[in-house]
């Protein structure tokens, strides 16, 4: 197949796209290591081990060297029952809108990697990507489209909070869920901070966490939370940071631990009757095997 058609959005769209990849490699500038976790679907860069730069990223497209054979990352998935929303959706859809023929077509022949790159380039743009990744593996090439880097957290999209958090009211009517008439949707109900005790085990967990990260040495933290209920399914993010008893402010990797633990608040905040709040400041003091929370902030 040809690909003088996205030859031609590439060049068109090249200078765009290369003003984002200078704003990302400003951010990641210095780093000496970068960890892609497909399963988390986040990339990570770190310098001397300390954590630099944390975002969500999604593989695009892999390209075999060897066989100079390209694919997508749908290929292979087109005939599943149920495949899982990828925000390299909006790329396919308008490859759709505009007869972009190859990035519908699910693998192609190519001469060179130079090629797979274009290709990936183009993809990743028409996502909304703010970078993009190239890993080497074995016999295989992988590109990664990055979103939104941020300086924390991670995207869980498969956990519980999904379900106690349903879709806001702009969501297609399929995938609301129907509220009893006399239970108001979450964007209806005020917003209170959440309760003490379902806040507690969550900084306990952000407290042991610190403790083993940092070796007793963190004194005052924030343990920050945000919900993102733009999608059709509600996702959270959670950040961890310290100040050290030498001064300092540490970022803290986020465990699997405290994601489940978090979850699980936000899950048992909802049911209670809260309002769908979009961030939560929680400042606990660290220093010790015990844990004191000084606040609560929460933003509706």
């Amino acid at each position: 197949m040809s690909l003088d058609g996205a030859r031609k959005v590439d060049r068109a769209v090249r200078d765009d796209w290369e003003s984002r990849m200078r704003h990302h490699d400003a951010r990641v500038a210095g780093h000496d290591e970068v960890r892609i976790d497909e399963n988390r679907q986040i990339i990570a860069w770190l310098r001397a081990g300390m954590l630099m730069l944390e975002a969500p990223a999604e593989l695009v497209g892999t390209f075999f060297p060897e066989l100079g054979l390209f694919r997508w990352w749908w290929s292979g998935k087109e005939h599943t029952l149920s495949l899982s929303p990828s925000r390299l959706d909006d790329s396919f859809a308008h490859a759709q809108k505009t007869d972009l023929r190859a990035l519908l077509t699910r693998q192609h022949q190519l001469d060179g990697e130079d090629d797979a790159t274009m290709l990936c380039r183009v993809a990743a743009y028409f996502a909304n990507a703010t970078g993009m990744v190239r890993q080497q593996r074995g016999d295989r090439v992988s590109y990664y489209a990055v979103f939104a880097a941020v300086s924390r957290p991670p995207i869980v999209p498969d956990l519980d909070i999904v379900r106690t958090l349903p879709p806001p009211g702009v969501a297609p009517a399929s995938t609301r869920p129907s509220w009893p008439p006399s239970a108001p949707p979450p964007s209806a109900r005020s917003i209170r901070e959440p309760a003490r005790e379902l806040v507690v085990p969550v900084v306990r967990v952000a407290n042991d966490v610190l403790r083993r990260t940092l070796e007793d040495h963190a004194q005052r933290a924030l343990l920050i939370v945000n919900v993102d209920t733009s999608r059709e399914k509600a996702r959270f993010f959670v950040t961890l940071v310290a100040s050290t008893d030498d001064g300092d402010l540490a970022a803290v990797d986020t465990t699997r631990e405290l994601l489940d633990a978090t979850g699980a608040m936000l899950g048992e905040d909802a049911r209670s009757g809260n309002g769908r709040w979009r961030k939560l400041v929680v400042h606990f003091d660290c220093a010790g095997a015990d844990t004191a929370i000084s606040r609560c902030d929460v933003t509706g």
